[in-house]
């Protein structure tokens, strides 16, 4: 196969990645000839103003991106993909101009204008290539499942790291572990992250906001998740102490909550501080 002969197809995995459809669409396009994807993956803008770290959108970003890769059917040539700091538009934009697609597949909802017409044409008149927009009421998705794990503290525990080896082993999964903390501390990372693979657990980990809560809801506005796991300590202040059913209510998703049983050690915080 000639690669190099091969349409070249842009997919801009925005806010929805529907799996199922995005798969549907590039075998249609396989199937008619040679192609080869390049998935470009834009790190989100936080939802509503909310002040998170950047970590957790770049997890997000990258959440996002394997599985647009995911959905790469076998019978295209060749697929690629990249985090780019921008918006969905700008990222279009900026992916035509420096690979000059033959087509653009955008997984987005692209925001609407009064009075300005459809969106896609928009893009397709900005970038001279043809866009198809797919994205619909909900991410479908694939056989491998986003798992948001909320740590109690910013250590994640032994009864989290538990969990999410019992999870990992129902079915495929991906996760990614939000350490709530007061302050974004690289060596403090560094320990959660040492921890994780010490524990023997295949996950991501960032800093999050210091409660519990609002960090489970930064990570749903964030990026892709289909079920969440909730750590809660008894140590932990409650006003920072995550509440499993309320995140339930407010995210939609099914939440797993585990209890901890003993308090953070008090010297490796020191010791990142």
């Amino acid at each position: 196969m000639n690669v190099h002969a091969a349409r070249h197809v842009v997919v801009i995995a925005g806010d929805r990645v529907p799996a199922s459809d995005l798969a549907f669409a590039l075998t249609r396009r396989a199937e008619a000839g040679s192609i080869r994807v390049t998935v470009v993956c834009p790190v989100s803008e936080p939802a509503g103003g909310l002040v998170v770290y950047e970590d957790s959108r770049r997890d997000a970003a990258r959440v996002r991106l394997e599985r647009a890769l995911d959905a790469v059917p076998g019978i295209v040539a060749s697929a690629r993909g990249l985090i780019v700091e921008a918006g969905v538009v700008d990222a279009a934009r900026d992916a035509c101009a420096q690979f000059a697609p033959d087509e653009l597949l955008v997984c987005a909802d692209l925001p609407r204008r009064p009075f300005g017409g459809d969106a896609a044409q928009r893009l397709e008149r900005a970038t001279g290539v043809p866009v198809e927009v797919i994205a619909g009421d909900s991410a479908t998705t694939g056989s491998v499942q986003s798992v948001l794990a909320v740590a109690s503290g910013p250590l994640p525990g032994m009864a989290l790291l538990g969990r999410i080896r019992v999870r990992s082993r129902m079915s495929s999964a991906r996760f990614t572990i939000a350490c709530p903390a007061e302050a974004h501390h690289p060596r403090l990372l560094r320990l959660a992250v040492d921890l994780i693979r010490d524990s023997g657990v295949d996950a991501r980990a960032h800093l999050a906001h210091p409660n519990g809560c609002v960090a489970a809801l930064h990570g749903v506005q964030e990026g892709l998740v289909d079920e969440i796991i909730v750590a809660v300590d008894p140590m932990t202040p409650r006003r920072r102490r995550a509440r499993p059913d309320w995140i339930a209510r407010a995210t939609g998703l099914p939440v797993d909550a585990v209890f901890e049983g003993v308090a953070l050690d008090n010297s490796q915080l020191e010791e990142a501080a």
